[in-house]
């Protein structure tokens, strides 16, 4: 008799842990679609109504651009700086066009107090006295200060309205601003976009005349403080000059000072003509006291001691011509001579006179330069008198010139600023203004309503999958209990079956090893994954050995030993897996070995050491021991005491041992002492017989837990 089940009868079967396909996924979307239905169109429903409540709103935007050109008709720096357009800056104009202030000039330019769209106030039923709003709605009072009263907090929740229905952001990375507002009406959303954008500019007009205003004034009344300063400085300059008679010439400077320098001009002169004086008397006294007076050139260059010099030489002339023909004392010799001695003492007193007229000029000079000296001493007593007048006259004028200069400075600052009061342009302008709107801004009926649905077909798939988590748990039964015999009744009673432990595909390709490692999350790993789990985990620093067998040769037991070790080891687990059918091994060929040259018969011969035999998986890391060749000496190496010394070392250094024992359960009376656990591996379609068989094998070579592994 055969084992028949089905998908849904192994659900009954299966741990309460076992893992949540996709196939269960699919029965629950079945089983619970009219849930799933009732959902979704609940929840299209539902935002139908919402959208069909909701008002329709238009939404208009402005753009405006700060421009960092300025007007330079009047080449003078202005009295506010230019507007900065780095990204602090662009943001603190966004709050300024978002602000309370501008909102409030706004409305009240465009009496939005009035409009039932921001005034919640005005849809009430009962209709407002005239005296409860008269504060409210007066433009004058609207941009009056606030106090305390009723008005003032319908004021506010006016203002809140309005910038509730406002966006004002940066457009990209340029220095551009985007005003977009929101209203029912689409022409009254481009009006407000558009009367916002128009009282920024204005706003930052205002700004720059009212403080080129102020600076004006503040200018005005400083230049006449000024001038009232130079004023009084010249009066106490003037004052001070009369009090100490200090007068200066056309140019500025002290009369004193200037008498100084012409007397010592004057002094110098003089004791310059003196000492030439000096000079020229020393030397006439010198030659007069040596007798040699007519060797002055003062007296040899006088006219009356060249005419007598020249009477002299005609005299000379004559004396000469007459001693030719006369003797020495012949009256006409001694008339010359007499002549001679008379012209020689003519020049002797020529020569005195000068010599006294010299004597007389250096007497002059002399008492000249005493005169330019005295003088100069009495102006120089003067000078002194007047430079310690002048000290704090000199600190009057200094500060009359620097009073002065600011006086100037002002009085050229207060034209240009007169000047630029005409001309102020705003830093911003507007690039493109709101236009009305055609369509709609929000809400999106259609795209919100279409949404909607898949919106709704996901919770209500959530809440199928809710449903079936927390509902209640189907009993478990055992798999004897759902296996139908048919056995004669004088048929000797079946053994007890064990716990189901999993169900896999049937495979016996070996590729399907290579999958668990590539795809972990597909139905197939996730099973060997459960199954993992389910194996009886041994005792603290122990490993576990568990043996898989199988009644055929067509189980897939090979594929599943290799899948189950590779996940182990993806887990962290250190995990051996051994090739126990040495007749037919196939697990180093299927984890890409071509050859293994030295295998379990080598390694409990003693001719090989184990870590010449262990492999390494390469997609895992998992440890694999095969035999080198196919060997018909099974039962010897089983009943080797090498094997189960080889056994004790994998669980004292190992976490998970898989023995991957040949089929039939041909080697289990040997193999069943060794292991700590034995899963039978066994097809859906099995014949009964062939799975009794087995069951008998095993509980006569006294093996230890076993668990039952359905393949289909």
């Amino acid at each position: 008799m055969a084992i028949d089940r089905t998908a849904s009868t192994y659900a009954s079967t299966a741990p309460a842990e076992a893992s949540f396909g996709f196939a269960d996924f699919l029965r629950v979307l079945d089983e619970r679609r009219s849930l799933i239905r009732n959902i979704a169109l609940g929840v299209s429903a539902l935002t139908l109504l919402v959208l069909l409540c909701l008002p329709t709103l238009y939404s208009s935007s402005a753009v405006v651009m700060l421009d960092q050109r300025k007007n330079n008709v009047a080449d003078l720096s202005s009295v506010l700086s230019a507007l900065p357009t780095d990204a602090p800056s662009v943001q603190n104009q966004i709050q300024l066009l978002s602000s309370r202030d501008l909102a409030e000039r706004v409305i009240g330019k465009l009496k939005l107090y009035d409009d039932p769209e921001f005034n919640p106030a005005l849809n009430k039923n009962d209709t407002p006295g005239i005296g409860d709003f008269v504060r409210l709605l007066d433009p004058a009072n609207w941009s009056a200060p606030r106090q305390a009263g009723g008005a003032d907090y319908e004021r506010d929740a006016i203002v809140s309205a309005f910038l509730s229905r406002l966006d004002v952001s940066a457009l990209g990375l340029s220095t551009s601003i985007t005003l977009t507002f929101t209203s029912r009406d689409p022409a009254k959303a481009a009006l407000i976009a558009n009367t916002l954008a128009d009282t920024y500019t204005e706003d930052q007009v205002a700004t720059k005349v009212a403080a080129a205003r102020v600076a004006t004034q503040w200018l005005t009344d400083r230049m006449h403080q000024l001038a009232k300063q130079v004023q009084a400085g010249e009066g106490a300059i003037a004052e001070y000059k009369a009090a100490h008679n200090l007068v200066d010439s056309a140019q500025g400077n002290s009369l004193v000072d200037q008498q100084l320098v012409a007397i010592n001009a004057l002094l110098v002169a003089a004791q310059s003509d003196l000492a030439e004086k000096k000079a020229t008397y020393d030397r006439v006294q010198a030659l007069v006291r040596s007798g040699n007076a007519a060797d002055v050139s003062e007296i040899v260059s006088s006219p009356l001691v060249i005419q007598l010099r020249t009477q002299e030489g005609y005299l000379v002339r004559q004396e000469a011509d007459l001693s030719s023909r006369y003797g020495p004392n012949h009256p006409k010799m001694i008339a010359i001579r007499t002549q001679k001695r008379d012209l020689d003492s003519k020049v002797s007193q020529e020569a005195t006179r000068i010599a006294d007229s010299i004597a007389s000029d250096l007497a002059v000079a002399r008492a000249h330069v005493d005169s330019i000296a005295a003088s100069l001493a009495r102006e120089e007593k003067q000078a002194a008198g007047d430079d310690l007048a002048r000290v704090k006259l000199n600190a009057l004028e200094a500060n009359l010139a620097s009073t002065r200069t600011m006086y100037e400075s002002f009085v050229t600052r207060l034209r240009a600023t007169q000047d630029q009061d005409d001309i102020q342009n705003p830093e911003s302008r507007i690039i493109s203004r709101a236009p009305i709107p055609p369509t709609p801004s929000s809400p999106h009926r259609v795209l919100f309503f279409v949404a909607s649905l898949p919106v709704g077909l996901m919770l209500g798939v959530l809440a199928a999958l809710l449903a079936e988590r927390f509902q209640a748990p189907l009993p478990r039964y055992d798999l004897r209990t759902l296996v139908e015999r048919k056995a004669p009744a004088t048929t000797r009673a079946a053994p007890e079956l064990p716990p189901v432990m999993g169900e896999l595909p049937a495979t016996s390709d070996m590729r399907a090893a290579d999958f668990v490692v590539d795809n972990p999350g597909a139905p197939y790993s996730q099973a060997l994954a459960a199954l993992l789990s389910r194996m009886t985990p041994g005792r603290s620093g122990r490993g576990r050995v568990v043996a898989l067998t199988a009644p055929g040769a067509d189980a897939g037991k090979s594929v599943i030993a290799l899948g189950l070790a590779r996940v182990a080891a993806g887990r962290g687990l250190r995990t051996v897996l051994l090739d126990g059918d040495f007749n037919r091994p196939v697990i180093a060929l299927a984890a890409g070995f071509r050859s293994v040259p030295a295998g379990i018969a080598e390694l409990l011969g003693g001719s090989a050491p184990l870590s010449h035999t262990l492999l390494r998986d390469p997609r895992s890391g998992a440890f694999l021991l095969s035999a080198a060749r196919p060997t018909g000496a099974a039962r010897a190496l089983w009943t080797s005491p090498k094997m189960a010394e080889l056994l004790n070392y994998f669980r004292q250094n190992c976490d998970l041992v898989i023995i991957d024992a040949a089929p039939a359960l041909a080697d289990m009376p040997f193999l069943a002492r060794l292991c700590d656990q034995v899963v039978l591996i066994a097809q859906g379609q099995a014949p009964q017989a062939v799975l009794d068989a087995a069951m008998r094998s095993l509980v006569a070579c006294g093996a230890p837990q076993t668990g039952l592994v359905v393949t289909r």
